[in-house]
């Protein structure tokens, strides 16, 4: 029987550790923990080749599966079950816009522009145009936890990065599934034609809804075993774990909806029944739980990001190479940004009351705020190498690195300094960190 290597195991706790050190350190350096996280992830990649000792370094980094089925379910879940239901409902239709019809827009945009622009077809262009779309919650969340952003500011993003993880990986799919079909025709410009888009609606709101049914229902079910529990506080933190994961893969991989919109609803409908079913000794360390674990799955996202940023560049090529068409992109995704956040917030002035509106301040932290991280890299390499050519895989990869490079690297650490320049630091400092 085949074991794995130990050094695996000891590479992860010691990334842990590294993590937990770095942000003690960025803390008293008033620096991002998430953005200096990354760094430290991407020069840890580079140590590893000067040390034997140090070499397993190279050989950590994301996967498709471990972003999906290990760390996303934990974060999804964690923001769910802190949600303010009542904000939520409050502020549902800027939300929504933003995480549906926006990243349908985004993704039409930016797949037309890259491939206008770009080296890339029409397939792989789209199939970057749906990956980018969303704005990572891992980074989103915890940066404006951290910089303490005013309440609705942060529900706003928030719930757009919440729920646009779950349209982003459905529209993906659904893409992934036109460019399968398009191999199959002669001109492969077919499978985009009007009779095949007006289809995409229908099979969104399947999978999409479908998950949340899923979610809800497993998380009914755990509610059901919770009363049967007698108030055991070590049981019923457990069962939200199982919930949790188990909604996520039952939706995702056994039914093929959106496992993020089955952890989101598994996450409310524990919220929601828990403040009847849980005692407040229970519910408490119940959120204390959830926190610890957002906060040790922020960590390793951000190192494991930065790691498997420096390998794919080692893997797929230096980036200044494909320097004019990263910056493409890099427009191509801001102008969109910019767009979608400007429209959303003309539709909702429109019709709100006075005090009520999303101000410009506050749609300029928006479209500023909208980081990129370990979602869209996960999309990327999980691309069949059937589905375009090799050298439109290495390029999608590449774009995708260069805009998650500029967003976090260059929005991010500006970010604090326009949230001063507006007024709104500090503002909701009572907010959970992340790492």
């Amino acid at each position: 029987m085949k074991d794995f290597p130990v050094e695996i195991v000891a590479g992860l706790v010691g990334l842990v550790l590294t993590a937990l050190l770095a942000g003690i350190v960025f803390r008293k350096l008033r620096f991002p923990v998430t953005i200096g996280l990354m760094l430290v992830g991407m020069a840890l990649y580079y140590l590893g080749g000067m040390s034997p000792a140090l070499h397993v370094l190279q050989r950590i980094h994301m996967t498709p599966n471990f972003i999906l089925y290990i760390l996303l379910p934990t974060l999804i879940f964690d923001a769910a079950i802190n949600l303010d239901a009542r904000e939520l409902m409050r502020n549902i239709v800027p939300i929504f816009i933003l995480a549906a019809p926006g990243v349908v827009f985004v993704t039409a945009m930016v797949g037309l522009a890259v491939a206008r622009f770009t080296p890339l077809g029409l397939n792989a262009a789209m199939l970057f145009g749906a990956l980018i779309s969303t704005t990572d919650s891992a980074a989103v969340i915890a940066l404006f936890s951290e910089l303490g952003a005013p309440k609705r500011l942060a529900l706003l993003v928030d719930g757009e990065s919440l729920f646009n993880d779950a349209t982003t990986i459905v529209v993906f799919d659904i893409v992934a599934g036109i460019v399968a079909s398009s191999l199959l025709l002669n001109d492969p410009a077919e499978a985009w034609q009007l009779t095949t888009l007006v289809r995409i609606p229908g099979q969104f709101l399947l999978v999409f809804c479908g998950g949340g049914l899923v979610g809800a229902a497993v998380g009914w079910v755990m509610m059901l075993i919770v009363r049967w529990s007698r108030h055991d506080p070590l049981v019923e933190v457990g069962l939200t774990t199982v919930v949790a994961y188990a909604a996520f893969v039952l939706a995702n991989y056994y039914c093929r909806f959106s496992g993020v919109m089955a952890a989101c609803a598994a996450g409310m409908v524990v919220s929601y029944s828990g403040r009847r079913d849980f005692d407040a000794r229970t519910l408490a360390g119940i959120r204390n739980f959830w926190r610890f674990a957002a906060f040790m799955a922020n960590g390793l996202i951000f190192l494991l990001l930065g790691l498997t940023e420096s390998f794919l560049i080692h893997d797929a090529g230096r980036l200044f190479h494909v320097a004019r068409a990263i910056g493409v992109a890099i427009v191509a995704v801001l102008l969109s940004r910019v767009l979608i956040v400007g429209f959303t917030g003309l539709c909702c002035n429109r019709f709100s009351r006075t005090g009520n509106q999303i101000t410009l301040p506050m749609q300029f932290l928006m479209f500023w705020g909208g980081l990129r991280g370990a979602l869209p890299i996960a999309l990327a390499v999980s691309i069949a190498p059937g589905l375009v050519s090799p050298a439109e895989r290495t390029l999608v990869i590449q774009l995708t690195l260069g805009v998650i490079l500029f967003t976090i690297l260059v929005q991010g650490p500006t970010l604090k300094r326009f949230m001063n320049r507006f007024g709104m630091m500090g503002a909701a400092m009572e907010r959970a960190t992340g790492p």
